[in-house]
């Protein structure tokens, strides 16, 4: 008899700490506490998304090419849109505008966003390195390609100035990639606010970086020289490249009779 009420006992304990359980986990699903009922956050979603399946595809314009482009998450989890547009006519471009539209399934626009090219004029030949961070982390799963386009006007003048970027040494130095050349300005012309870009390739030749030098004077009269140095920290935030190219861009310095 007294095994059978310890067994009686033990049932009842069983029961009673079933009921509670039971109970608590009903009073979470209500109050949405419980861990497994949590609403997925876009970080959660991120698990189920894959970049490499969304399609890049450029629209053509007469005179300009959209190329080397690429696509990836950053450490931080923004999708991050690169590539270079190049002036591939004989005249020059100004007021241009990048435009970057983001599809969905059955082509359905999911977002559209515009890019600043930060030079007046693209020269023929010459190469702007372009990037978009897309931080909108809940559209990501809907993304089925990106389509890249161009605006812009012809600029009829031609340039009085013409600077050039010559690479003279690069090497490591610790944890730093050191890169050193000189700018010269070839032209008969004075130019004002120049800039430096250096953009970095992988073995597709895909654009994965770029970094801007920084150069003591943003102004040049004509046959004036001057030194640069690209300090490039080579730690675990940075793609892997193989190559990389320096593009100038520049503004004529115009003299205005008073």
């Amino acid at each position: 008899m007294l095994v059978s009420n310890k067994i009686i006992r033990s049932i009842f304990l069983i029961a009673s700490a079933t009921f509670i359980l039971f109970t608590m986990s009903l009073c979470r699903l209500q109050d949405g506490t419980d861990i497994g009922t949590e609403e997925s956050s876009p970080d959660s979603e991120l698990f189920f998304f894959d970049y490499k399946d969304i399609i890049i595809t450029t629209t053509s314009t007469i005179g300009t090419e959209i190329k080397n482009c690429n696509i990836y998450l950053d450490v931080y989890n923004d999708l991050i849109i690169l590539g270079e547009l190049e002036n591939s006519s004989s005249t020059i471009k100004t007021d241009i505008e990048l435009t970057i539209d983001f599809i969905g399934q059955n082509s359905w626009p999911i977002y559209t966003a515009a890019v600043p090219i930060r030079t007046d004029y693209l020269a023929y030949g010459a190469r702007y390195p372009f990037h978009y961070y897309f931080t909108k982390k809940d559209k990501y799963i809907e993304i089925e390609s990106v389509k890249i386009g161009v605006n812009y006007r012809e600029y009829k003048d031609a340039f009085k100035g013409n600077p050039i970027a010559e690479i003279e040494e690069y090497y490591y130095e610790k944890d730093y990639l050191m890169i050193k050349g000189k700018t010269v300005n070839l032209g008969k012309g004075k130019i004002k606010n120049l800039r430096l870009l250096c953009t970095f390739y992988d073995s597709k030749d895909r654009v994965v970086f770029i970094k801007e030098c920084f150069l003591p004077r943003g102004r040049m009269v004509p046959g004036e020289v001057q030194d640069f140095t690209l300090k490039v920290l080579m730690d675990s935030y940075l793609k892997e490249f193989t190559h990389f190219h320096f593009e100038i861009f520049f503004e004529d310095e115009i003299k205005v009779n008073i």
